[in-house]
This record gives structure tokens, sequence and C-alpha cells, in this order.
């Protein structure tokens, strides 16, 4: 038996929107168009869906659920939020209540960190986040950014192993680095990073290589392995060279005069 509704309803009272921790017991969806199948607990919605659980909300053009397997698919436009938590992309699919994937142009945020790629799949269970589709980049709350070919992320212990043509930049340190592989560790007091790898790093025209390159929040270098340094002395400004210029010929002249 199938009933349709075009009106906020109550359903999916197992149903749990997983990721990034938008787990509840109730499960409220609104739509233009509501279909709901009571023997088999599918349902599609279409039209202005907008799904609530327990303070997190989501958007989409349309929803395909059932209550039963706890599984679901959301695209067009899918916009979710939960307090410091978002999740953005095309398609978002519930593979059961702690298994989910966000799909095309994907954007993970959480605490003022955002991690994107072309696919991002979470498990929730254990807070973990890992990317496919050939490119990821994790952005810090700095502004600071990480670009690599795959990211796998522990939001649990912050911790942050990339994979294949690293590249970092940050404007805050004004520092830029590369490697094969990184693993970043985002603690704000003991944090770092550890490129692997022809690793490499310039910072103000400094530059420092090796096999490993370790750097931490107070940028600090420690190299190893074929280890090459490239140090630029800092120059006087031409102001500052012209003082100091007329300062000797005063001096000079009092000399004379003595």
């Amino acid at each position: 038996m199938k009933k349709k509704f075009i009106l906020s309803m109550v359903v999916l009272a197992c149903m749990s929107f997983a990721s990034m921790g938008f787990a509840a017991n109730n499960f409220s969806v609104t739509a233009d168009e509501l279909e709901y199948n009571l023997k088999t607990g599918d349902g599609v919605a279409k039209g202005n869906v907008v799904l609530m659980q327990d303070g997190g909300k989501a958007t989409c053009n349309e929803a395909n659920f059932n209550s039963k397997t706890k599984s679901g698919t959301l695209t067009g436009n899918v916009v979710a939020n939960r307090g410091d938590e978002s999740i953005v992309c095309s398609q978002f699919v519930m593979h059961n209540e702690n298994d989910v994937s966000a799909i095309g142009g994907a954007v993970v945020s959480k605490g003022g960190r955002s991690l994107s790629s072309e696919r991002i799949d979470y498990y929730k269970s254990r807070q973990f986040a890992e990317t496919t589709g050939g490119w990821a980049k994790l952005r810090d709350t700095d502004g600071s950014v990480l670009n690599a070919s795959k990211i796998a992320y522990d939001m649990k212990a912050g911790v942050a192993n990339a994979y294949g043509g690293v590249t970092i930049n940050s404007d805050a340190r004004k520092l830029t680095a590369s490697a094969d592989s990184a693993v970043y560790h985002t603690d704000k007091v003991n944090g770092y990073v550890e490129l692997i790898g022809n690793a490499t790093a310039t910072q103000d025209g400094n530059t420092v290589s090796g096999k490993k390159l370790r750097l931490n929040n107070s940028n600090v270098a420690v190299a190893d392995g074929d280890v090459k340094i490239h140090y630029v002395p800092k120059q006087e400004p031409a102001k500052k060279k012209n003082e100091i210029a007329k300062q000797d010929e005063k001096v000079t002249v009092q000399e004379a005069k003595a």
C-alpha cells in the first residue's frame, strides 16, 4: 500500500543521517511531494526537500530512502548542517546508519577545517574520512591549504595522511612546501607536518630540502637524508643604506676637521 503526502510528516523513526555525527532517533521530511510505502519502508521525496533530525538539517532536490535498512540517497544541491559541521555535495549516499558518501564537488567542514574532493567517504563510528577521485584539499583554520591526490583524515585524532603530489601553501606562515606524501598533525600547540619523499619547503626565500622534513608550528624545520639548504640573507632597505652612508660621510668629515 502506498500513500502520497504533500505535508510535513515524521517518518523513518530509526533512520540515521549518519555523516559527521548526524545520528538520531527521530527523522522528519517535508517536500512538495512525498511518497512512502508503509510495508517496505521505501520513500521518495521530491521538490524543496527538507530533512530535519535532532538539530541537524539537510536540503536537496530529491531524496530516496528506506526506513528499515537505514539507507538512502539525497540528490541535487545537497546541503547538510549541524552545529559547526556541514556537508555540501551533489549526491549524498547513506549506506547505513554509520557509513556515508558525499559525491560531486564534496566539501565536509568541521571545527573551522574543511576537506574537499570529488568524493568523500565518511565512517561515523571511527570519525574517519577518506577521499577518492584524484584530487583532495584540506584547508586549515588559518587558511593554509594542503593539496594531494588523496587524503585520509582521522578527525578524532586530528591526523591527516596525504598521498601523491603533495603541496602546502600557507600565506599566514609565508610558507610553501611539496613532497610525495605527508602526515599532518593538526594540533594547534604541538602540531606539525612531516613531508616524506622529495621534500622541499621554502619560507621567506629560504629553502630546505631532504628525503624527509618535519615542520612544526614554531617554523622550525628538521631535515633528514640528502639535506640541502639555500639561505638568502635579508638585504637592508635602500633608505636605511642611504642613512648609513650619510652617517659614514659625516664621521669622515668630522675626522678630517679634527
